[in-house]
């Protein structure tokens, strides 16, 4: 497996690409701009599978010319945005380790931060298999370990000595993102061996700055905040209010990027594998 690092004007390009469409949320531009940067190393073509794929407007910013792409999402209501898109030839409402499609249907299957919510990884790893053909190739993000281990707010709290409500804050934080297989990227590359794919490169995304900061806005972010929800619900129209906002984040990203000083110790990675011809 070869270990692929990015530039840091890769990921500002890739943040001034994702600003488009999440300008005005702070953690999710932050986390895309690295996955963008890293994701334009590689070209799609033939038909694709979008394992987990939302709305379908990501893949768009991604890829914009690729045309026979299906949409696979567990989520019908998210499914039934993604057909009023306009981007997929067809859209499956369906779990991921039951696709119905033929064997060997697909030149690329792209999961982008859904492996890791799966609660059948193995099962779907063997299905990705399955449905790709000889030579074909799986290409995702996934968290790591240090996504779970990272999180700070919980651990402040627990600093001011308040452990039980450090607790829940933790495990309020984990079944939001109903994190399954936050894996060591070695981990990850034995899930993918298993299933019978062959892991060609790994691409190390938000290191311990970078991921600090994420995690620590993705935490205020998702707070419980009474009858308004969450703090998301609040804190979204205090930045859309100022037209400067996703300049100025720019900024911040920037000034992380600079800290860092280590690119290979990550909360997420960019996989690619491959089966055997």
């Amino acid at each position: 497996m070869k270990d692929i690092a990015i530039s840091f004007a890769e990921i500002l390009q890739g943040y001034d690409a994702v600003s488009t469409i999440y300008g005005y949320l702070p953690s999710l531009s932050h986390w895309r701009a690295w996955e963008y940067a890293a994701y334009q190393r590689y070209v799609l073509n033939g038909r694709v599978l979008d394992l987990g794929c939302g709305d379908g407007r990501y893949f768009k910013l991604l890829w914009p010319d690729v045309k026979e792409v299906v949409g696979v999402d567990m989520d019908s209501t998210t499914a039934e945005s993604a057909r009023k898109s306009g981007i997929y030839k067809k859209v499956y409402t369906s779990l991921a380790h039951q696709i119905p499609e033929p064997d060997a249907s697909f030149d690329h299957v792209f999961a982008n931060c859904s492996l890791e919510h799966m609660d059948h990884l193995d099962e779907v790893l063997k299905e990705v298999n399955r449905c790709l053909r000889p030579g074909g190739t799986l290409i995702c993000s996934v968290v790591t370990h240090r996504f779970k281990e990272w999180v700070l707010v919980p651990m402040f709290v627990s600093m001011a000595g308040f452990e039980k409500v450090a607790e829940e804050l933790q495990q309020e934080f984990l079944s939001y993102h109903h994190l399954s297989n936050p894996l060591h990227p070695t981990e990850w590359q034995a899930r993918f061996d298993m299933a019978g794919l062959i892991t060609l490169e790994h691409i190390p995304i938000l290191p311990k700055y970078n991921s600090g900061f994420f995690l620590f806005i993705d935490s205020l972010w998702h707070l419980k905040a009474g009858t308004s929800g969450e703090m998301g619900n609040i804190i979204f129209p205090f930045l859309t209010s100022n037209p400067k906002f996703p300049v100025g984040f720019r900024s911040i990203l920037q000034g992380l990027l600079e800290m860092e000083t280590d690119f290979k110790d990550c909360s997420g990675a960019i996989f690619v594998a491959q089966k055997p011809e």
